[in-house]
């Protein structure tokens, strides 16, 4: 089984933002989304994006008015964000987002980890360690944002476990779950059709069962207000805040 950066190098980047529905899709469903958790009342300043893939939550902050710094590792989808990301206070940081706090000038008024990216962390100890390590680089006022799919409430059997994600003429892109006690073993499948003939591309990876409740102790657990832990149609969005 490749480890998560292998899979993106290998098959998720190249295909990730046309997975999301396109760029301009992807971009205004976060929009969207930060403008529901109160993004226009919250203080500026620096804010953090972990895991910032090709920049579906680093350009709104900007655009709202934070100097974003944005780390993740995969080439491809950080060249995405360079280019999206022109003219506007985003600086991109070609670095694991667990030394995150190495890239900062000061603290932050904003740390956002969404996208499911929380889920691809090795253990639930690395997640808190993250967590923590978030809560000391926040200023007073400032705001952790985190945004991962509930894979732990309910395990899908059957046919149920298989998931069609996206698919054009031309492309297919589909995977297929594995459930285990604390994590899930995610199965890629990719077809793309060039020149008439149909190429097949496959690579697995693990995701954690993570809760809004389990992930909310570990906020409150690092000293920050538990200001939303909610679940939507499978959707977590969890936000502390530093008094």
């Amino acid at each position: 089984m490749a480890n998560v950066q292998l899979h993106y190098d290998q098959l998720l980047g190249p295909v990730y933002t046309w997975m999301a529905g396109g760029w301009e899709a992807a971009v205004a469903r976060n929009r969207a989304l930060l403008a529901s958790l109160s993004l226009a009342s919250w203080p500026r300043g620096t804010a953090v994006d972990l895991g910032c893939g090709s920049g579906f939550q680093a350009i709104p902050l900007a655009e709202a008015g934070f100097d974003v710094v944005a780390l993740d590792l995969n080439e491809t989808l950080l060249a995405e964000l360079r280019e999206h990301s022109a003219g506007l206070p985003v600086r991109v940081v070609p670095d694991d987002l667990l030394n995150f706090a190495a890239h900062l000038r000061g603290d932050a008024a904003l740390i956002v980890c969404m996208g499911d990216t929380l889920t691809h962390l090795s253990s639930v100890e690395t997640v808190a360690g993250l967590v923590r390590a978030a809560a000391a680089r926040l200023q007073p006022g400032g705001r952790l944002v985190l945004g991962f799919r509930d894979l732990a409430s309910q395990a899908l059997t059957g046919p149920a476990r298989f998931i069609p994600v996206r698919s054009e003429a031309d492309r297919i892109f589909t995977c297929f779950l594995d459930y285990r006690p604390d994590h899930v073993e995610v199965n890629d499948l990719l077809y793309v059709r060039e020149g008439g003939q149909w190429r097949f591309s496959s690579s697995a990876y693990r995701k954690l069962r993570l809760s809004a409740e389990n992930v909310g102790a570990l906020v409150t657990a690092a000293g920050l207000e538990l200001e939303l832990a909610a679940t939507e149609q499978g959707a977590v969005r969890i936000v502390g805040v530093k008094r």
